[in-house]
């Protein structure tokens, strides 16, 4: 019994550690997007992207991005206390549409392949759709 005690205290230790990290990082939340960060995001991540026009969505939490140099789509969202972001050219779409309020995208990335979006309204998020549909048709 002398033995496995310092393995029990062990095993405690690390599952108090590990629960703590849990406790500090749930509240962690990405910061509001705006054009600025959402140009600033794909110019990071992506050298040869030049972000044109910008939609954010109505909660601020994902951005789409015309590319001014092809016809790809940048696209930036929250996860976490993080943003990242994904290049969407010919193919890499699988479906689009807009539904009760939510602009839903289904994309080929391993990744992360579903996305929910908080839609504008209809007539800020049609042309959007229509330029992810025509990605899915590449």
């Amino acid at each position: 019994m002398d033995a496995a005690l310092p393995l029990i205290l062990a095993a405690l230790a690390a599952t108090g550690l590990m629960a703590a990290i849990w406790f500090a990082s749930r509240g962690a939340r990405a910061p509001a997007l705006d054009e600025v960060l959402a140009r600033r995001r794909l110019i990071e991540d992506w050298q040869d992207f030049e972000p044109g026009d910008i939609w954010i969505s109505a909660d601020r939490r994902a951005a789409l991005a015309t590319d001014r140099n092809s016809g790809r789509l940048g696209l930036v969202f929250a996860f976490g206390d993080k943003l990242p972001s994904r290049l969407l050219g010919p193919g890499d779409v699988a479906a689009c549409r807009l539904d009760g309020g939510l602009l839903l995208i289904e994309t080929h990335d391993f990744g992360r392949h579903r996305f929910e979006i908080a839609a504008t309204g209809d007539a800020a998020t049609r042309p959007w759709v229509d330029r992810l549909r025509l990605l899915a048709h590449g």
